[in-house]
C-alpha cells in the first residue's frame, strides 16, 4: 500500500496549476494593459492577442515539465523564455501603468493620449531589450567572484569554493555541469562547500549529469547540505548519491578539519523547509541548537567555524540561540548560504527581503562577534535562462589569518 502524499509533496504537485493560472493573468493583463492598444485596427490586436496566447501556451507547456524529462532540450529552451518573455513584460507593464499616473495632471487630453502612444512603445522596445539582455546574461558561464577575508582563528590561507543552487535538470545537464567543475578545479581550492539546491529534477532523469560533480577535486574534500528543491525529488535517494560520490554530507552535524595543526569545524545544517516536511523527512528536519551543540561535546567551542545553510534567513534562528547561549554562536565566522538567486531578475530581487535578510553577497553580522553571511547568487539559475541585476556564479573564497590582509 502507498504511503499517503504529505501536505508539501502535494503542495508540489499543484504547484505547476497554480503557476499556469498565476501567468494567465499575467498574460491578460499584459494585453489588455499594453498590447491590445498597440494597433488601432481589429486585425492588428487580434495578432497581439495571438502572440500573447502562445507564449502563454509555451509557459503552461514548461510548467507540465517540471517534474518529468522534457522530450527535446532545445524546445524546452524556448518554453522556458516564454516564462521569462512574460516576466519581463509584466515588469514593463507595470512601469507604464505607474508612469501613466505621472501625466494625469496634463489637462489637454490629445497631448495625454500622444504621450501614452510613446510611453507605449518605449515599454515595448524595453520589454524586448529585457529579454535579450536577461537571456545574454543567463546563459554566460559562471563568473568566478572572489573574496578575501579575515577568519579569527586560522592559522594559515585556506582556499574555498562555494557552489549553490546549480539546479541540474531542466536545461542545466551534463555539459554545463562538466563546465563548473573545470572552472571549480581550477582554482585548486582547499576545500570545496555545496551549499543546497544543486539537484533539482527525479535522480533517474540527471543521474550522467550529478555523476560529473564526482570529478570535483579539493585537498580537505567535498561538503555538501541539502537545499529546499532536493526535498521535492526524493532527498534520500539524492543524498546515496552525494555519499556515492565520496562527499562529505552534512544533515545538522560537524566535521573538523585541521589545517596547518589548527582546527576548523565545519558545521551544516537539513534546509529549513524541512520543517514543513516533517512527514515523509521526519530524519531530515533542520536542527541548528543540536548541530552547534556537536560542537560543543567534542569540545571545540573555541575553534573558528562555517557554517552550511541553504537558505540565509538562518541567522534569525542563530540570534534567538546566541540570546539564550552566546557560547553557542561565538565561534561561527563564515555562513555560506545560497537559495535566493539574487532575485535572479530585477526587479524581483526587491520581494526577497520579505522572506529572506538579505539577497546576495557579503553581510558583516551585527549580532554577531567577527561573522559574516555570504550569499552566492546561484551557480545554474532556476526557470528561464536569464539574469538581470545578477550572474551566475561560483564564489572563490581565501580565507586568511587575522591581520594578515
Amino acid at each position: 500500500m502507498e504511503a499517503p502524499l504529505s501536505i508539501f509533496q502535494m503542495q508540489h504537485a499543484f504547484f505547476p496549476f497554480l503557476a499556469v493560472c498565476l501567468f494567465a493573468f499575467i498574460h491578460l493583463y499584459i494585453y489588455k494593459a499594453l498590447l491590445k492598444s498597440f494597433a488601432s485596427s481589429a486585425l492588428f490586436r487580434g495578432f497581439w492577442l495571438v502572440v500573447v496566447w502562445c507564449n502563454f501556451v509555451g509557459t503552461a507547456i514548461y510548467f507540465s515539465f517540471l517534474h518529468k524529462a522534457p522530450p527535446n532540450q532545445s524546445l524546452y529552451l524556448v518554453l522556458s523564455v516564454c516564462m521569462g518573455v512574460a516576466l519581463s513584460f509584466l515588469v514593463v507593464t507595470l512601469c507604464y501603468q505607474v508612469c501613466s499616473l505621472g501625466i494625469l495632471w496634463i489637462k489637454h487630453k490629445r497631448t495625454r493620449t500622444r504621450i501614452r502612444f510613446y510611453m507605449k512603445r518605449v515599454a515595448g522596445i524595453m520589454g524586448i531589450v529585457m529579454v535579450a539582455y536577461g537571456i545574454f546574461v543567463g546563459t554566460q558561464k559562471p563568473q568566478v567572484v572572489s573574496l578575501r577575508l579575515e577568519i579569527d582563528g586560522l592559522s594559515a590561507p585556506l582556499e574555498v569554493v562555494q557552489l549553490s543552487d546549480i539546479h541540474i535538470g531542466g536545461l542545466i545537464e551534463s555539459t554545463r555541469v562538466r563546465d563548473i567543475v573545470d572552472r571549480t578545479n581550477a582554482l585548486n581550492p582547499d576545500v570545496i562547500f555545496l551549499t543546497g539546491d544543486i539537484v533539482d529534477s527525479p535522480l533517474e532523469i540527471v543521474r550522467d549529469a550529478v555523476s560529473e560533480l564526482a570529478n570535483l577535486k579539493a585537498k580537505y574534500g567535498v561538503y555538501y547540505v541539502l537545499g529546499n528543491h532536493e526535498y521535492f525529488h526524493d532527498a534520500h535517494n539524492i543524498l546515496e548519491s552525494m555519499h556515492a560520490m565520496g562527499f562529505k554530507v552534512l544533515l545538522n552535524d560537524i566535521d573538523v578539519i585541521t589545517h596547518a595543526h589548527t582546527p576548523l569545524i565545519i558545521a551544516g545544517i537539513d534546509d529549513l523547509v524541512g520543517d514543513r516536511e516533517a512527514f515523509l523527512y521526519h530524519d531530515l528536519k533542520p536542527d541548528i541548537y543540536q548541530t552547534l551543540h556537536k560542537a560543543r561535546e567534542a569540545n571545540l567551542t573555541s575553534a573558528p567555524m562555517i557554517l552550511l545553510s541553504h537558505q540565509p534567513k538562518v541567522i534569525y534562528d542563530l540570534e534567538s540561540i546566541s540570546m539564550a547561549e552566546s557560547a553557542l554562536v561565538n565561534n561561527i565566522r563564515l555562513i555560506l548560504s545560497g537559495h535566493t538567486h539574487g532575485g535572479q531578475i530585477f526587479p524581483f530581487s526587491l520581494l526577497v527581503p520579505l522572506q529572506q535578510p538579505y539577497a546576495k553577497g557579503l553581510k558583516k553580522l551585527p549580532n554577531f562577534a567577527e561573522c559574516y553571511l555570504y550569499i552566492n547568487q546561484g551557480t545554474g539559475y532556476w526557470g528561464p535562462p536569464m539574469r538581470v541585476g545578477s550572474v551566475n556564479e561560483i564564489t572563490h573564497f581565501t580565507l586568511l589569518p587575522k591581520s594578515m590582509l
